[in-house]
């Protein structure tokens, strides 16, 4: 028996690299995933290669940024698979941006998915768990940007930075409220997924530039893999953290230990 059996998973983010990873990690320890994303047809293509391993996934259109499409998501959710117990908040964008290059469109569409996008998963999320009052579990995303600050990622480092004060006081509120619910986050280093291919562009670079740029700044010699994070995940969502709540995990090859 899988670690997530009886389990039902929402993973933001799910179409592609770390989420999507995350999705099908989670599909073979026995929990049922709904996949989230805007891309119709990669979230079709993920949840393909999950049943076609005999296990269960259905596919929602979920916007992280409207609050009406995350209403209708854990209506779906509800009413696909009875109930929720994990949620990942793992959607995330970013720009390559200082303080003053950034706009406020870019700094809006930033914080509306990195953290408001994140609050409404959290407080949606909070709501169907406590329902069951089954044991369950909220992982978001946080970054090493969020807790060192980077000059060319201006509203990047400002929303994951909000990202771990705003899973301590989620942490907070389920426990003073008596709910069966752990709260907690990741953050990441650089990570070779699609993003960085995104990030390695807006620098121009090569992706091998790139990599070779960013290895250096982690002691452990190399950049990170989306099955990194997606194994940070599992571990905070199952019982091996039952006593973890309300913390920010590190992985990041010890970019932060400097």
């Amino acid at each position: 028996m899988g670690r997530l059996a009886g389990k039902v998973a929402l993973i933001t983010g799910a179409t592609k690299g770390i989420g999507e990873t995350t999705a099908k990690l989670f599909a073979a320890e026995g929990a049922k995933v709904v996949v989230t994303g805007r891309n119709l047809e990669d979230g079709k293509r993920v949840v393909e290669n999950i049943t076609q391993n005999g296990e269960i996934a259905a596919f929602y259109p979920l916007n992280v940024r409207q609050y009406d499409s995350w209403e209708k998501c854990i209506a779906f959710v509800e009413e696909t698979f009875g109930k929720l117990n994990i949620l990942i908040n793992n959607a995330g964008i970013s720009y390559r941006e200082t303080v003053e290059e950034t706009t406020p469109e870019s700094w809006d569409e930033t914080i509306q998915t990195n953290q408001t996008g994140v609050f409404y998963g959290m407080k949606l999320g909070i709501q169907a768990m406590r329902k069951h009052g089954e044991k369950s579990a909220i992982v978001s995303t946080s970054s090493v940007d969020g807790v060192t600050g980077d000059s060319v990622f201006f509203s990047y480092c400002a929303a994951k930075a909000a990202v771990q004060a705003m899973t301590k006081c989620s942490a907070l509120y389920c426990g003073e409220n008596g709910l069966n619910i752990r709260v907690n986050a990741v953050a990441p280093g650089y990570i070779l997924t699609p993003m960085a291919y995104e990030d390695a562009r807006q620098n121009g670079q090569t992706i091998e530039e790139y990599c070779a740029d960013f290895a250096e700044l982690h002691p452990i010699g190399h950049l990170g893999k989306p099955e990194d994070v997606a194994n940070a995940y599992l571990y905070l969502v199952s019982e091996e953290a039952d006593f973890i709540t309300g913390t920010t995990l590190m992985v990041d090859g010890g970019y932060t230990a400097k």
